[in-house]
């Protein structure tokens, strides 16, 4: 009887699984799943309990990578359930634009004031640029623009403008002046208003810009005027007749990439030259502090002999920057100077040799510029004199020391380096000290001078305004002569190519660059007159 019940028992148990289960598959097989895909309504029956991700596999929806499913996929299905899938899609979608171009004004003092004259015509570039662009359904969503890339370079519009030169008093020029004013040679030749520009063409950089002693010829460097090229920093000519307006200039094509270049004294159509290799990082340019001498020919301005005096190599702290070099009068001997000492070129054993030592200045360093110092000779060639980085005020390391002087010492022959004084303490690193030619027999001190700038604020010469200084060449009866103490002062930061003082031939004059402009101060009355009105001049040269 036990057993019969039990029997009963466990056949009703599994009457009733079965009936279970063929409810449960009867639910499962009844699920209702609507999807929105792709801007349609689609309707399945779902065939057991799954998740949405294997639902979705389960029927011919693809997803993409980036496409969104409500509710996740990771969710069950569910009767009547609404999945929506948003399609997604990551474009990058590129358009040509236009790059207008620049108008630029150039003074000109060619033209009369208030007259212009158009030198090129401008014309507009093009540029591609590229967004990441995100689609939901079709329907742009985000735009995140990437940095243009430029396809054709624009070409600026520049139009040469009258200056109005009434401000420039009609006064005799001893000798030729020159000067260089966007990128353009000029010289003012015997009056004031004999302003007139030299046929170098454009692009002048300013690395070199030397007339000869006789204002006869002229070696610069420019630019390239076609595409530049990794190896093509700049390139040297030469302008045989300054004189001659339709003279043409010669490039001398075998010594491109010249760092400085300077003719010797006493040695015609000759000149001494340094080299670079261009770069990338700053200043743009690798130094390589070699030094050599070149001979070209009178008639063609073509290199007759080039000879290495100093080889190729790294020299001193920051070599990459470079050395300046000033011949002495006599031709004789050639001083040189880097950011951590100056001294002569032993032109023989074809060397460097230090007359004074220094720390490079190093807190210019983090604007990707080194401090170089500027070199002067006396007139009879025995005296050398520099603007050295001096010791430090207080604690502070030598490297950062605020102090710059102009230093003297001898530098002839078998004495060189036999003293050296400091000519004017604290002067600032812009001193740029310059010693005149001898004066003639009617003036009180035959044996020149030596001028200056002098910091207003010597702690802070590199941005400081400063006075120009006349001093007897030994320092003493020092003067200001200009521009005086209830004016400006001259602000040699603001020039590119620095403030270099150019004495006139008879050594009666000084020229120098204020506000801009190329103004001549007499030393021995200290009247000042303004000789240019272009705003933007630098690089003067004076010579006979």
């Amino acid at each position: 009887m036990i057993i019969k019940r039990l029997g009963i028992v466990l056949l009703a148990a599994l009457i009733g699984m079965l009936a279970g289960c063929r409810v449960d598959a009867q639910n499962a097989a009844d699920l209702r799943v609507r999807v929105v895909v792709d801007g349609k309504e689609l309707v399945f029956q779902a065939s057991g309990r799954v998740t949405v991700g294997q639902f979705l596999q389960q029927t011919d929806i693809r997803l993409g990578e980036l496409d969104r499913v409500n509710p996740p996929e990771f969710s069950p299905i569910t009767d009547n359930m609404l999945i929506t899938i948003v399609r997604v899609r990551d474009d990058v979608v590129c358009n040509d634009e236009v790059v207008p171009y620049e108008t630029q004004y150039l003074a000109s003092p060619d033209l009369p004031s208030g007259t212009t004259k158009i030198l090129q015509a401008g014309s507009n570039g093009t540029q591609r640029v590229c967004a990441d662009v995100i689609f939901e359904d079709g329907v742009e969503k985000s735009r995140t623009p990437g940095n243009p890339t430029i396809t054709s370079q624009p070409s600026a519009e520049i139009i040469a403008r009258g200056v109005d030169k009434t401000k420039i008093e009609p006064i005799t020029i001893n000798g030729l002046l020159a000067y260089i004013i966007e990128g353009q040679a000029r010289v003012i030749d015997g009056n004031s208003l004999n302003d007139r520009a030299l046929p170098t063409g454009g692009n002048l950089d300013g690395h070199v810009f030397a007339l000869s002693p006789g204002g006869r010829q002229l070696l610069f460097t420019r630019k390239s005027d076609g595409t530049p090229t990794p190896e093509n920093y700049n390139e040297l000519w030469v302008l045989l007749d300054t004189s001659d307006p339709a003279a043409t200039p010669v490039r001398l094509t075998a010594l491109d990439n010249v760092l400085t270049a300077d003719w010797v004294p006493g040695q015609p159509y000759t000149f001494s030259y340094s080299t670079l290799q261009p770069r990338e990082q700053a200043p743009g340019y690798q130094a390589l502090n070699d030094l050599n001498i070149a001979r070209i020919d009178s008639r063609t301005g073509k290199v007759v002999k080039a000879t290495p005096v100093v080889k190729s190599r790294p020299t001193g702290v920051y070599s990459l920057w470079g050395t300046v070099f000033r011949w002495s009068p006599d031709g004789k001997s050639l001083a040189w100077g880097q950011a951590d000492g100056a001294g002569l070129v032993d032109l023989k054993a074809g060397v460097y040799k230090k007359l004074f030592d220094f720390r490079v200045y190093s807190t210019t360093l983090s604007r990707n510029w080194v401090w170089l110092p500027d070199l002067t000779w006396s007139a009879t060639s025995d005296l050398l004199a520099a603007t050295i980085h001096g010791k430090p005020l207080g604690s502070e390391p030598e490297e950062t020391s605020p102090v710059f002087n102009v230093a003297l010492t001898q530098a002839k022959d078998q004495a060189a380096g036999l003293f050296s004084v400091d000519l004017v303490p604290q002067a600032g690193m812009w001193a740029a000290p310059e010693f005149s030619p001898l004066l003639d027999s009617t003036s009180d001190y035959q044996q020149g001078y030596i001028a200056y700038l002098k910091a207003r604020n010597p702690i802070d010469s590199v941005s400081s305004e400063y006075d120009l200084v006349v001093a007897d060449r030994d320092g003493s009866n020092a003067r200001i002569v200009f521009p005086g103490k209830d004016k400006p002062g001259i602000k040699p930061l603001d020039n590119l190519f620095g403030n270099e003082i150019s004495w006139s031939p008879d050594g009666r004059q000084v020229a120098l660059i204020y506000q801009g402009d190329m103004w001549l101060i007499e030393v021995e009355s200290g009247r000042a007159n303004q000789v240019t009105v272009v705003g933007k001049a630098h690089h003067v040269r004076w010579v006979r």
